[in-house]
C-alpha cells in the first residue's frame, strides 16, 4: 500500500498547505496524487542513509541556518544570501537524488514561516513542499497516515471480497466458465482471454472501458509462452496495455492459458481476484479435460470400428455425438503437429464442428491426428486446419473399406513432408511416383547406407581409392563395363579389379539384381547423409 498527499493535504483537520507542487510543469492535481511510502521526521543534514525510496521528510529545519527565528530562545544568524541559497539547494539536490518525494516543513517552531530559499530549491529540484502549521505535530501526521493506510487496506479487502463473491456467483451459472471471465473483466476493468493448450482463443472478453488489444498481437505472446512452458509472464502488448499471462495446468501438460490485458499495473486487488479466477477456471478446465479424454478415447474406438468394416453401425453414433459422418469418396488427412504434441492437438480439434455442409470426423491415429472428410470438401477442411500448424499428408479412397490403406498412405506422405520441412499438404500420389526410395525414412536409410558402404568409404580414405565413385558410375551404366570404364577414364581390367574389391568388402554378389538395387539405394541415402 502507498500514501498520496491528497489523502493528507485535503484532510481539513490537519490544516496542511501546499507551497510547491513539484518541478516546472507539474500541476497541483499531479502533486496531490503522487504516491509515497511513508513520512520520516528528521533534522539531519544528510538523512539519506536512513531513508527508503519514495518517502516524505518531515523537518523543523534545525539543519539550516536560522535567519528569522520563531523562538526567542533561538538566536537568529546572518548568512550571505548566496551562501544561504547554496545550503538549501545542496540539501534539496541530495534528498531528491535519493528519491525523496517531498518535504513537510513545520513552520513557526524554529523558523518563522517557511524559508523562501527552501521553496525555491524544492521547485528547482522537483520536490513537493507543504507547510505543517504550529498547532499540528508530526505525530498527528504519522497517526493520520497510519489510519489512511488502515482504511485503504480495509477497503481493498472489502472490494476484493465483493469482486470474488461476484465471480464465484457467475461460476455457478449454466455458462459458468464464460460468465466467470466476463465478470472478471467487469470487476478488474480489463480484457480477459482464455486460450487452449495449442494457443487458440477459446473465450475473449474485451475490457469494458479500456483500450482493445488485437487478437493477433496477444496470440503471438501466448504461443511463445506455451512453447517455453512459462508459468507466469508479463509483456507490454502496446504502449498503453500490459498483458499478464498465467499458465493453467503443468508446463509439460498445460490445460490452457489465461491472459489479462490491463491499462494499469497488476495491483493487490487484481492479484487477489486473479488467484480466485485461476482456481475457478482450472477446476472448470479439469472437468472439461476429463470429458475431452473420454471423447478422445471414444473417437479412437469408433475409428477402429470403421477400419474393421463397421462404418454403417458407427455412422449413427457419430451423428448423435458430433454431427454427420462424411460419405465416400473420402480424403484421409494425417496431421503431425509442428509446434505441440498430439495430446494437446486432439482436444483443440473439437473447435471443428461436423456440419451438413462440411461433414468431417477426426481421431487419434498411431500417435498423430487423422481427419476424414468428403473429397468435395477436402480443400475447405485443409483451410480450417491451417491455424493448428500441422504438417499434413493426404490420400483418398472410394470406399470405407479402403480407409485403412488411405490413412497409412496419408501417414507416409505426412512423414515425407515433415522430413523435407514442407508446410504445404503432401499427397501420397506425389511421392510414390517418384520411386520407392522416397517412401523410406531418410534417417533409417542413411543408417543402413553407412553400414553397407562404410567399408568402401574407409578403403577410399586409407588407400586414396575411388571405390564409391566406381560403384556409382558402374550402376548408372547398368553394369556395362565399357561405358563405365570410359567415363571413369580407366582400363576395363582396372574396373574389374575394383568391382572384385567392392564385392569382397560388401559381401554382395554384384551379378545379383537385388544386391545391385540395395547398393543403388544405399548410394542414394549415403549422398543424402552427406548433405548439410
Amino acid at each position: 500500500m502507498s500514501l498520496s498527499l491528497r489523502k493528507l493535504l485535503l484532510n481539513a483537520s490537519l490544516h496542511l498547505r501546499l507551497v510547491v507542487g513539484g518541478g516546472p510543469g507539474t500541476t497541483e492535481e499531479q502533486a496531490f496524487d503522487r504516491p509515497f511510502e511513508w513520512l520520516h521526521a528528521t533534522d539531519m543534514i544528510d538523512p539519506t542513509p536512513f531513508l527508503g525510496p519514495a518517502e516524505v521528510i518531515l523537518t523543523l529545519g534545525w539543519q539550516f541556518p536560522v535567519t528569522e527565528s520563531a523562538d526567542p530562545a533561538v538566536p537568529s544568524v546572518r548568512v550571505e544570501p548566496e551562501r544561504l541559497a547554496a545550503i538549501y539547494d545542496d540539501y534539496a539536490a541530495l534528498v531528491s537524488a535519493h528519491g525523496v518525494i517531498g518535504i513537510g516543513f513545520g513552520s513557526d517552531v524554529v523558523h518563522r514561516g517557511i524559508p523562501p530559499q527552501l521553496a525555491e530549491a524544492c521547485r528547482r529540484h522537483g520536490l513537493i513542499l507543504f507547510d505543517v502549521p504550529y498547532e499540528i505535530s508530526f505525530m498527528d501526521l504519522l497517526q493520520e497516515a497510519a489510519q489512511v493506510l488502515q482504511r485503504d487496506e480495509t477497503e481493498r479487502y472489502s472490494r476484493s471480497l465483493r469482486a470474488q463473491r461476484a465471480i464465484a456467483n457467475a461460476a455457478t451459472r449454466r455458462d459458468g466458465l464464460e460468465a466467470t471471465l466476463r465478470e472478471t473483466a467487469r470487476q478488474l476493468d480489463c480484457g480477459v482471454a482464455l486460450y487452449d493448450p495449442v494457443g487458440r482463443p477459446i473465450t475473449v472478453v474485451d475490457a469494458p472501458d479500456g483500450p482493445r488489444v488485437a487478437e493477433a498481437a496477444l496470440t503471438g505472446i501466448v504461443l511463445e509462452s506455451l512453447s517455453s512452458g512459462q508459468r507466469f509472464r508479463s509483456a507490454q502488448v502496446t504502449p498503453d496495455v500490459e498483458a499478464v499471462l498465467q499458465l493453467l495446468g503443468e508446463p509439460g501438460e498445460p490445460s490452457g492459458m489465461l491472459a489479462l490485458t490491463l491499462s494499469r499495473g497488476l495491483d493487490d486487488l487484481s492479484r487477489d481476484v486473479m488467484s480466485s479466477v485461476l482456481a475457478l477456471v482450472s477446476v472448470s478446465l479439469q472437468q472439461n479435460q476429463k470429458l475431452a479424454g473420454l471423447s478422445e478415447t471414444l473417437r479412437e474406438a469408433l475409428l477402429h470400428l470403421i477400419l474393421t468394416g463397421n462404418a454403417s453401425v458407427t455412422s449413427h453414433i457419430v451423428e448423435r455425438l458430433w454431427g454427420p459422418l462424411p460419405a465416400p469418396p473420402l480424403v484421409a488427412l494425417i496431421g503431425i503437429p509442428r509446434r505441440f504434441d498430439t495430446a494437446r492437438l486432439i482436444p483443440a480439434l473439437e473447435a471443428l464442428p461436423s456440419t451438413p455442409e462440411l461433414p468431417l470426423f477426426f481421431a487419434g491415429y498411431r500417435g498423430d491426428a487423422a481427419v476424414i472428410v468428403p473429397e468435395s470438401g477436402a480443400d475447405r477442411a485443409i483451410e480450417r486446419l491451417a491455424p493448428f500448424e500441422l504438417t499434413l499428408g493426404r490420400s483418398r479412397t472410394d470406399e470405407w473399406s479402403g480407409l485403412g490403406i488411405a490413412l497409412d498412405e496419408a501417414k507416409k506422405a505426412a512423414d515425407h513432408g515433415r522430413r523435407l520441412g514442407s508446410e504445404r499438404v503432401t499427397r501420397f500420389s506425389e511421392i510414390w511416383r517418384n520411386g520407392v526410395s522416397d517412401l523410406v525414412d531418410a534417417s533409417d536409410g542413411s543408417l543402413v547406407a553407412r553400414r553397407l558402404l562404410g567399408p568402401l568409404r574407409g578403403y577410399d580414405a586409407e588407400h586414396g581409392g575411388a571405390l564409391l565413385e566406381t560403384l556409382a558410375v558402374w550402376l548408372r551404366h547398368h553394369g556395362r563395363p565399357l561405358p563405365a570404364s570410359q567415363e571413369l577414364g580407366i582400363h576395363r581390367h582396372t574396373l574389374a579389379h575394383r568391382l572384385t574389391t567392392i564385392a569382397g568388402l560388401t559381401g554382395l554378389d554384384l551379378d545379383d539384381f537385388q544386391a545391385r538395387a540395395e547398393l543403388a539405394l544405399a548410394l542414394r541415402f549415403l549422398d543424402t547423409d552427406r548433405r548439410p
